[in-house]
């Protein structure tokens, strides 16, 4: 694994350790595109302006952060730079 992968994995794994920390009562938590950046500690890429790139796909690294810890893109409002993300059900 290169450098450069292993930095951007572990952007999305701070990520993931994010939303698993959220308290058990939190079922839907809403996020501007910046806070996203503040948490993963870097600019997202230009693409993920757009809601195909938030697509529950476990396929893409970025999208397995939010799936393996337990959550699910519910929508992606690409006019206001928000994601919504929702407590995956069991």
């Amino acid at each position: 694994m290169t450098e450069k992968t292993e930095r951007r994995s572990l952007k999305y794994i701070r990520l993931a350790a994010y939303l698993a920390n959220q308290p058990g009562g939190v079922e839907r938590l809403v996020m501007t595109l910046p806070e996203i950046e503040e948490v993963v500690g870097e600019t997202l890429p230009s693409n993920a302006r757009f809601p195909s790139w938030w697509r529950n796909d476990d396929r893409r690294m970025h999208s397995r952060a939010w799936l393996t810890a337990g959550w699910r893109v519910g929508s992606m409002m690409g006019d206001k730079a928000q994601v919504e993300f929702v407590r995956a059900e069991d």
